[in-house]
């Protein structure tokens, strides 16, 4: 059973905290109250809690994660707390999971732990996240930490946290039987981005006829994985166009490259992995897809740090490319290619697993496994997004 520490300070805001708290031991994960001092600890709008133990008895080995309320002045006091700042470095270092609501983040902010991170707050305190890479969306994931903007997300923020510790199974299982219904604001567009993706992909599959179909295949594996990890619409969003356009640096390496039968030479194989590059030079300065270049750029690194362009290893390689690599790989093993006939679906799922740990996020690849098990057949079609 997980078990998960939630520091409480005067002035908490109760429906972070409480939501939260119900929606965890709904899902059987162990949830421990923490005091900042002894006794009786009441919230902003005066709800007293009296917490299991205080937050000096607290050892982060015992724990799977620790997440803060937000709320005014729980936040400043949880932020001026040394003891809260040393716990949340412990947790960082181990690489256990961190969750943070409204204006909690700024606590993180604080801990020097959010620098390169993307991450979600209560609008207002946007402008003290520390180098954190603010989005206006309900809930954020990034690594092992998971952000959310406030009291309405609060439900969200529950049922993220229940999905990586306890599965998406019982996250949809609890959403079912609280009759929760997410409809978070609509911020796609009809045809701003499929217009956009569709035409870049045009002009790569008149040049690589090994790409044809490749990144459609490729972001329904992605955006299979994103349902199941209950992502919001708009990293569904960011999710699509980084697994449609992950290859569009290859527009830029030479035909005989792409579609060369035999094994490429130490020269030729530094040219094409140049498309990582590449492609993440065409999307940048583009109004709404330049964020998503991370996605491009790095969807060939591996989680031991052996991939490429830049060596990321483990939670250092962007989420959304992580679960691109594992699509990616997929689709490369199980197609026919210039200098060799496609594997079976069961050679490959044991290539995957195989290599767990060493190319591919371990949590990535269980998912997919989960996601190809519920539908061995067929893909689901994406394109009502737009």
């Amino acid at each position: 059973m997980a078990k998960v520490i939630m520091p409480l300070a005067q002035g908490f805001e109760e429906i972070e905290a409480l939501t939260v708290i119900d929606i965890l031991r709904r899902a059987e994960i162990e949830v421990v109250l923490a005091g900042l001092l002894p006794g009786t600890v009441v919230g902003a709008h005066g709800i007293s809690i009296v917490p299991d133990t205080t937050i000096d008895t607290i050892d982060a080995s015992n724990f799977d994660m620790i997440i803060l309320p937000g709320g005014q002045p729980g936040t400043d006091n949880l932020n001026t707390d040394k003891r809260i700042h040393k716990l949340l470095g412990k947790f960082a270092s181990k690489k256990k999971l961190i969750g943070a609501i409204c204006a909690a983040p700024i606590v993180l902010a604080t801990t020097g732990l959010l620098s390169g991170k993307k991450v979600t707050c209560y609008p207002s305190y946007r402008d003290q996240l520390n180098g954190g890479i603010y989005e206006d969306t309900p809930i954020v994931s990034d690594g092992s930490f998971i952000t959310s903007q406030g009291p309405g997300t609060a439900i969200n923020f529950g049922l993220a946290i229940v999905t990586r510790l306890a599965g998406y199974r019982t996250s949809d299982e609890i959403s079912k039987a609280i009759l929760f219904q997410d409809k978070p604001r609509d911020i796609w567009s009809p045809y701003l981005f499929d217009s956009t993706v569709q035409a870049l992909l045009g002009a790569l599959e008149l040049k690589d006829s090994y790409s044809q179909g490749q990144a459609r295949r490729v972001a329904e594996h992605s955006l299979n994985i994103g349902l199941k990890l209950k992502m919001s619409k708009s990293e569904m969003r960011d999710l699509y166009l980084g697994a449609m356009l992950h290859d569009i640096g290859k527009y830029n390496t030479a035909e005989d490259l792409l579609n060369k039968p035999d094994s490429l030479s130490l020269r030729e194989e530094t040219l094409t992995r140049e498309h990582t590059l590449k492609g993440t030079l065409f999307v940048v300065g583009i109004d709404n897809i330049s964020h998503i270049g991370p996605t491009i750029l790095h969807h060939h690194e591996h989680w031991d740090g052996s991939g490429y362009p830049s060596g990321l290893k483990g939670e250092q390689i962007p989420f959304h490319a992580r679960i691109v690599a594992v699509a990616d790989a997929y689709d490369a093993m199980i197609s026919n290619r210039s200098y060799r006939d496609g594997l079976d679906k069961e050679t490959v799922l044991r290539e995957l697993v195989k290599k767990k740990d060493t190319q591919f996020d371990p949590f990535i690849v269980d998912v997919f496994i989960e996601c190809l098990k519920e539908s061995p057949f067929e893909m689901k079609d994406f394109s009502y997004y737009f």
